[in-house]
């Protein structure tokens, strides 16, 4: 950024482009008619999902915008190598296996409720337009606005505010996970958070984050679509196929060894 904002502005800016989005949301949320008869979601929510997601970037852009701040320092969209781009791939599968695993191991200690197990519906549209609008916002819209909002201008204002790169990780991952407004995940988010903005801060830039979160988010949405076909692959004895975590663990050890080696920064 240009000139440096105080802490409590960047929360706030923050804050004011999540409501926000939950607002616009909740708007066009309230036009379905199944909200109220308790049956599957309709067309409704998912352009409800579509607008409030793509609003998420809005009030903050607004504001860089007309305070003529560099957006690409910013949101620190600088371009980064193939190399960059391969190494962001065997993270991510890693991080993708061995956070299922922790999923696994989380809800062992503290089981979902029954009320968020029906969130499972809600991935599963019954016509194909609302799966398209599915698609889009959870592969392309979230992983692009979240990671403009979080690693880009949230973590990159605390890092330059408090001067403090491991702290400005922690923080602005802690506040990613609990915008997700979802207790018995909070730890599988806040670790993906932690690897986000290390990814971030290591590469100097925020699209190796957003591949990242374009798989996690499309392989959760596959696996969830189809888990009943791969359940006997992926699932051992309740946890995740130990030729898979091996693949996890080697994937994302190498993955983190050429990130540490080749000095992208």
């Amino acid at each position: 950024m240009n000139q440096a904002l105080s802490v409590r502005f960047i929360f706030i800016i923050v804050l004011l482009s999540v409501l926000s989005a939950l607002i616009v949301g909740s708007i066009f949320g309230t036009m379905d008619p199944a909200i109220l008869s308790g049956a599957n979601p309709g067309l409704p929510t998912y352009l409800a999902m579509f607008i409030g997601q793509g609003f998420l970037i809005v009030p903050v852009l607004y504001y860089l915008k007309r305070k003529k701040f560099d957006l690409i320092d910013s949101f620190r969209l600088n371009l980064v190598s193939r190399d960059i781009i391969y190494t962001t791939f065997f993270i991510s599968i890693g991080a993708m296996i061995l956070s299922d695993e922790l999923n696994i191991l989380v809800g062992m200690i503290i089981p979902l409720p029954d009320s968020f197990l029906q969130l499972e519906a809600l991935l599963k549209p019954e016509d194909p337009l609302s799966l398209v609008l599915l698609i889009i916002t959870i592969v392309i819209i979230a992983p692009i606005g979240e990671e403009l909002l979080f690693r880009g201008f949230l973590q990159t204002g605390l890092e330059k505010a408090w001067n403090d790169v491991t702290r400005a990780i922690l923080f602005s991952s802690l506040f990613f996970a609990v915008i997700h407004f979802n207790p018995f995940w909070i730890i599988q988010i806040y670790f993906l958070g932690v690897l986000l903005g290390f990814l971030a801060w290591k590469t100097n830039s925020i699209i190796p984050c957003i591949i990242f979160h374009v798989i996690i988010n499309a392989t959760s949405l596959l696996f969830t679509s189809i888990e009943d076909s791969l359940e006997p692959i992926i699932i051992w004895n309740g946890h995740i196929n130990p030729i898979l975590i091996f693949i996890g663990v080697f994937s994302f050890w190498y993955g983190f060894k050429r990130l540490n080696t080749r000095g992208f920064v």
